[in-house]
């Protein structure tokens, strides 16, 4: 990569367009990785894989306990039938999931403010905290005060987990890491599912006590894996010339220190000891370039892409699937245990297997098969990787989603064999990943500056609003029945998924109009670039 080369390919500063495979074919490490030992592209593959093993442990905690929710709710309700006012009963498996889907609007702009490390200790201590109280509480208030917590904590997993994987990876990485990362927190949990049948036997706070010991591995592998990520990339000395990478992988070329806007950075402040070097790396609050602005700026971002259409676009096709596989999971376990299938609850668990299934096969077709598709269409632009270029993997949600629940829909009404249940489940699991995998790789590429923002609403606003939707879709369940009810959100969500058609043609022109006085505020993007501050 020489410096006439990066010239003559540089991004327009809001373009969501970087030149990726140089004329030999190579593909590059992009962002270009700085010296400081704070960059977590310096890091080895050992420590980075420790950092998103830990963000995988916490996730599967989390959710193991969310999704036994369902599971748990018998023995609650026996226990406290009469002592819930002035709540309901069903607010147990319902508020948690809203607390999840809010709880981004929160972490995500916290994290700007204060870095991703403290929230992650954060989130880990509140998860923690959150079981101890569940496994020993005795009134119906504090259960679900404690489970409204844990789906607070959890939500980490759909808004700033995902930024976290992105500090850790170069762009040609980041599909099979988001990929396999959004699989593997969608098996683990669920395969963990089959189990809690059987301790819920004996007594459901049993469930929760034996969560406090994963929980607390959770912390400490979240305070001893994770590194604070996000990292201000400094100017660096290349070829005898001085690149300035902006969030966007915009490379301005400068002869000189001299001429760099704000000089030359400070080099690193040099350690007495490794026990200082890791105190710096480990310590518990992280000083960010613009603080608490950042939270604020961050918001104000998020009310600005409501405006964006290929922002919402997105949104609402997370929103319409998330809404058919919350009214998938909250039913099933009714469907399965009543005539004409009569499944123990032991037995019901099992389909959990199917999402399994589905969620593993999502791992190669969201991320090898989009790193493969992608590398083919950016070989066919002159080595320039276009946000546009992921747009292709839609295709995959967007078919098989309705698919799922059209099949769900007919097979509930009609009693079909219990394998279509299973089925529609596993293809809906499959949905699900391969669609959060591509929106997380097109919104974050497409608009690198506002990632933060464009992360909040499509990953937690878009499942808060469709726990919204299930409320709706359950009305009509009993009046409409299964089929018809499943067969409208699959036409919903087909009727949306088919504008990523006239995105992939006008969309990239668009982006370069967007958005004005906050278009190159840094503190939400991916890659965040400053000139003048100590690295």
């Amino acid at each position: 990569m020489t410096a006439s080369i990066l010239l003559k390919h540089a991004s327009t500063d809001l373009s969501g367009s970087v030149f990726l495979i140089d004329g030999a074919g190579k593909i590059l490490s992009l962002p270009i990785p700085s010296r400081s030992t704070r960059d977590p592209l310096n890091w080895s593959t050992r420590k980075r894989g420790f950092a998103i093993f830990s963000l995988i442990f916490f996730a599967t905690v989390g959710l193991t306990q969310l999704l036994g929710l369902s599971l748990v709710y018998t023995s609650i309700a026996r226990e406290y039938s009469t002592a819930v006012s002035p709540f309901r009963l069903e607010w147990y498996m319902t508020a948690p999931s809203l607390a999840m889907g809010l709880g981004g609007f929160l972490w995500v702009p916290l994290s700007l403010a204060i870095g991703r490390r403290p929230v992650f200790l954060l989130t880990s201590s509140i998860l923690a905290v959150a079981t101890i109280w569940a496994s020993f509480t005795t009134s119906f208030q504090q259960i679900l005060a404690a489970v409204c917590l844990q789906g607070l904590a959890v939500s980490l997993r759909f808004s700033s987990m995902l930024l976290m994987i992105i500090d850790l990876t170069f762009i040609y990485q980041r599909p099979q890491a988001i990929a396999m990362v959004w699989s593997l927190v969608t098996i683990f949990p669920l395969a963990f599912q089959v189990g809690i049948p059987a301790i819920i036997q004996v007594e459901w706070r049993t469930f929760y006590r034996m969560m406090i010991v994963p929980c607390g591995a959770a912390f400490l592998l979240a305070f001893f894996c994770y590194p604070e990520t996000y990292f201000y990339r400094p100017a660096i000395a290349f070829n005898g010339h001085v690149l300035v990478q902006s969030a966007t992988e915009k490379i301005q070329i400068y002869e000189g220190w001299e001429e760099v806007p704000g000089g030359k950075p400070l080099p690193n402040q040099p350690f007495q000891s490794r026990w200082r070097r890791w105190m710096s790396e480990y310590n518990f609050l992280t000083k960010m370039p613009g603080g608490w602005r950042n939270m604020g700026v961050c918001y104000i971002q998020i009310v600005m892409a409501l405006t964006n259409p290929l922002i919402v676009w997105v949104a609402l096709l997370n929103l319409l699937i998330f809404g058919g596989t919350i009214v998938i999971l909250t039913t099933y376990a009714s469907l399965l245990v009543h005539p004409p299938y009569a499944f123990s609850l032991l037995h019901a668990s099992l389909s959990n297997l199917a999402i399994v299934i589905g969620a593993l096969l999502a791992w190669p077709a969201a991320g090898i098969m989009t790193t493969q598709l992608c590398h083919r269409l950016v070989m066919r632009n002159g080595g320039v990787r276009d946000a546009e270029h992921y747009l292709p993997a839609f295709i995959l949600p967007i078919l098989s989603a309705p698919a799922s629940l059209v099949i769900y829909g007919f097979a509930g009404e009609r009693g079909w064999h219990w394998f279509w249940i299973f089925f529609s489940m596993g293809l809906n699991s499959f949905a699900c990943v391969t669609l959060f995998t591509v929106t997380t790789l097109w919104v974050t590429e497409a608009f690198p500056r506002w990632a933060a923002p464009a992360m909040v609403i499509v990953g937690s606003g878009s499942y808060a609003a469709s726990f919204a939707l299930s409320f709706v879709m359950t009305p009509r369940l009993e009046s409409q029945g299964f089929a018809r009810t499943m067969c409208l959100i699959g036409i919903l969500i087909f009727g949306v998924g088919s504008f990523a058609f006239p995105v992939a043609m006008w969309g990239r022109r668009y982006r370069y109009y967007v958005y004005g006085k906050w278009a190159l505020h840094e503190g939400g993007s991916l890659r965040p670039q400053v000139r003048d501050m100590e690295v």
